[in-house]
């Protein structure tokens, strides 16, 4: 277990950001794959309730996480039981960020994204947004009338940029009353007007 750290440590460098898994981070990681590893022995215990090595390695593996948290060990049902409420607990969290997440966030979640631009295409304003993790967003089409495809549009009034909220509704087709489509005032016969 102790090489944990070091596989983070060389994975950072490998990557080029080794001043970024801070010490808190490493610990959480180290207290995930304890806590995984010690369910995933409780499956195994579960799947075969006869198997009385196989609940003494489950108990193991919780008591071992309860000392990673520095409690003191339980007896072995007691200690399978506080696992699983443990592992409730972890799928109930929010997964946070990593320190080197894609998407910028640098594990806080958020971002700064400009919503507001000058003429020039500088930034002038930004509001905190969601961190996507490195995934793009819904781009906008080519035929979007409000920015054609840039995400972005251009407004006359404050002569700025800003974030294009326009999502086109898809056409539909007006139907008579009677269930007949509708035709245009040019193909319909002249001499008749419907109102």
């Amino acid at each position: 277990m102790s090489s944990l750290p070091h596989f983070w440590t060389r994975y950072a460098t490998v990557r080029g950001d080794t001043n970024t898994f801070n010490a808190h981070y490493i610990a959480d990681r180290k207290r995930t794959v304890l806590l995984l590893r010690a369910v995933i022995a409780d499956l195994v215990a579960l799947a075969n309730p006869a198997d009385s090595h196989a609940a003494a390695q489950a108990a193991g593996a919780a008591n071992a996480l309860r000392r990673a948290d520095w409690k003191m060990c339980l007896p072995a049902e007691a200690a399978r039981a506080w696992l699983r409420e443990q592992y409730l607990e972890h799928q109930e969290a929010e997964d946070l960020h990593p320190p080197n997440c894609p998407g910028g966030c640098r594990g806080s979640g958020t971002l700064l994204e400009p919503v507001i631009w000058q003429s020039d295409g500088v930034p002038l304003h930004a509001e905190p947004v969601d961190c996507l993790r490195g995934e793009e967003a819904d781009p906008h089409a080519a035929d979007c009338t409000g920015c054609h495809g840039t995400g972005r549009k251009y407004d006359a009034e404050h002569r700025e940029y800003k974030a294009c909220g326009y999502y086109p509704r898809p056409r539909v087709r007006a139907r008579s009353p009677a269930g007949r489509l509708r035709r245009p005032l040019e193909q319909r016969p002249a001499g008749r007007v419907r109102r």
